[in-house]
This record gives C-alpha cells, structure tokens and sequence, in this order.
C-alpha cells in the first residue's frame, strides 16, 4: 500500500537519561536502553514505508541519532524546548527542502508499528487538508498532518486530539492499534507487548517480555473491613489497591509482608492482584 502523497515524515524522539521517566522496566534492563529500542522499532518501520530521505528525525540524543542514520533517515537538531518546538523544527527542516511539502508528523515511541500501518494512515490522512489520528485512548495525538506542511502547527500533551480538532484537523480514528499505541508508561508497554514489539524493544527485554506484564510486591497495608490496602513493589514503589481489586481476587484474607503479583494501571493503583504461584487462569479480576 502506497499513499498518494509524497509526505515528508518528522518523528521526535527526546532520548537520553531523561526519556520515558514514567516506565519501569523489570530488573536488569535500563530505561534509557528500553526507551532507544522503542524509538528504534519506531523509525525501523517508517524508515521500512517511505521513501528515501522523508523521515526526518528530530532529537538531540547520540544514540538515536546513530539509529536514525543508520536507518538512512535526515537527522535535524532538537532545539531543546519541548516537544511542539522539536515539530516545528523539523516541519520547518522539510519546508526548507521543499517549500510545498505535505508533512505530517509521528510520535517516535511506537515499538508494534508496521509500515503498512503507516502508510494506511496516511493514505487516509491525504484525503483531508489536515488531519489528526488520536492515540489509543481518543486523548492524544499520535499522528499530525497537512496538505500544505506550513499549515501544521503542533499542539502536543495531554487532550492535544482535541485541541488538534479544533483548529481544523480532522479525526480519524483508524483501525490500526499497533499505529494507535504509543508507550509512555507500564500499561501502554503491556498493551505493545500484547499486540508485538519489533525486534529491538524484544531484543532488550529478552527473550520472554511477558515478563512486564505482571509485577511482584509484598502486601504493606491491609484493612480487613474494607479489603483496601497496599503493597510495595520490588522497586520500592508503594502502589494502592482498592476493596473492588481485592474481592475480584477471590483472596480471603491478605497478612503484612506476603508476596503478590499484580498488574499496575495508571500512576500507582493496582487493576488486578492474586497470589505469587497461582497461576491466572486460578484468578479472577
């Protein structure tokens, strides 16, 4: 699948000690060498879908910038202040190679993205003058685009689907989950890991990534009328779970210091907790 447009593509990707500071990864694996296998199985896809020279790869990390290279995509200096200014400057690197280009832009934390996937979107985004594909929440954006590239003018972070819609870009809220999940925290790498990663972010969680979906803690609080309580994670976090968690689990009773698995939601609340050793299919919740 082609799309009719010859897009020039800007991917950000911050990198660094800073990148992704709101995933864990499991024991042993680095989040600066979790987040550049992210960004890696990103731009190997689009790198894969367009054609020479149109990914524009905006960071100002040495390792993506080897990446990108490699991968033979144009590599244009992150200025440093925030994500929309690091999409204008690479919308603005690819107006200077062609003052009419067509430009849309991708975030770069996309592990299970195909190049089929891309390049559907794209096809549909060509259909409109501008366009917005949200992320798999319906929140944010993981796709921008415009006919006219100087017409594109990012707002990016929290509710920026919306924002997006407002000035004029028109949602599409594509079937395509593995372009729709972008990973910025534990409960987006799981739903990645449960749609495929791409050989990079596999290669550094090893060789049985499910080994991230489910997290290992010891029960810290417990209130017996209530059933809500929490537990300390491996790591040292303190995560909560509430009493509708605790009687989905089927468990009676809960002692001070006993081992649980679990699976983490959003920020520092539990979705699921059984016992270490039972297996799942034994759990409810």
């Amino acid at each position: 699948m082609t799309s009719p447009v010859d897009w020039h593509l800007v991917v950000p990707v911050k990198g660094g000690a800073a990148a992704k500071s709101r995933l864990h990864p499991p024991p042993g694996v680095g989040r600066e060498d979790l987040a550049l296998a992210l960004a890696t199985d990103c731009l190997t896809a689009c790198c894969a879908g367009m054609p020479s020279g149109r990914v524009l790869v905006v960071t100002s990390d040495d390792r993506v910038r080897a990446v990108a290279r490699a991968l033979g995509a144009v590599v244009v200096a992150d200025p440093g202040a925030g994500l929309d200014a690091a999409v204008l400057a690479g919308r603005d690197a690819a107006l200077a190679r062609s003052a009419q280009a067509p430009v849309a832009v991708l975030l770069g934390d996309l592990p299970s993205l195909r190049p089929a996937d891309l390049l559907a979107a794209l096809a549909s985004a060509a259909e409109h003058p501008l366009a917005v594909v949200p992320d798999a929440s319906d929140t944010g954006t993981v796709l921008l685009t415009a006919l006219v590239g100087s017409r594109l003018v990012p707002s990016f972070g929290a509710g920026s689907a919306a924002r997006h819609e407002s000035a004029g870009h028109h949602r599409l809220s594509l079937d395509l989950a593995r372009l729709r999940t972008d990973v910025d925290d534990d409960r987006a790498l799981r739903s990645a890991l449960a749609l495929g990663v791409g050989a990079a972010t596999a290669g550094v969680l090893g060789t049985s990534p499910d080994t991230l979906r489910h997290m290992q803690a010891s029960v810290h609080t417990f209130d017996e009328s209530t059933g809500a309580g929490s537990a300390l994670l491996d790591d040292g976090r303190e995560v909560s779970f509430s009493p509708a968690v605790f009687a989905a689990s089927a468990l009676r009773h809960l002692r001070l210091g006993q081992r649980l698995s679990l699976d983490l939601g959003e920020g520092r609340t539990v979705e699921r907790l059984w016992i270490v050793g039972i297996g799942d299919d034994q759990t409810i919740g």
